[in-house]
C-alpha cells in the first residue's frame, strides 16, 4: 500500500515529468531543437533531439536511418504528445 508521503512524491515526479515534456515541446515548436547523431555499438547510431528544456533520444541501425529519423523529427507536428499551436 502506498503511503501519503509516497503518493505526494510520485505526484510531484509526474508533474515534473509533464512540465519537462511540455517545455521540450514548446522549445521544439519555437525552433530551438538541435540534433546529434553519434556512432554507437558498431554500426548503429544514437540519435538525440535536444532543446533547452529536455531531450528525446532514439537508436538507428545505420547512418542513413539516423538521418531519416532526424528529418522525421524536424517535420513532426506532434512532440511529446503536444501539437503546435501555430
Amino acid at each position: 500500500m502506498e503511503t501519503t508521503a509516497q503518493r505526494k512524491s510520485r505526484i510531484a515526479q509526474d508533474d515534473f515529468a509533464a512540465d519537462s515534456a511540455f517545455g521540450h515541446a514548446k522549445d521544439f515548436f519555437n525552433g530551438l531543437a538541435t540534433y546529434e547523431i553519434t556512432p554507437s555499438f558498431g554500426t548503429s547510431f544514437s540519435v538525440v533531439q535536444i532543446t533547452p528544456s529536455g531531450q528525446v533520444s532514439g537508436w538507428a541501425k545505420d547512418y542513413d536511418a539516423a538521418l531519416a529519423m532526424v528529418q522525421e523529427w524536424k517535420a513532426a507536428t506532434l512532440c511529446n504528445g503536444y501539437r503546435s499551436n501555430k
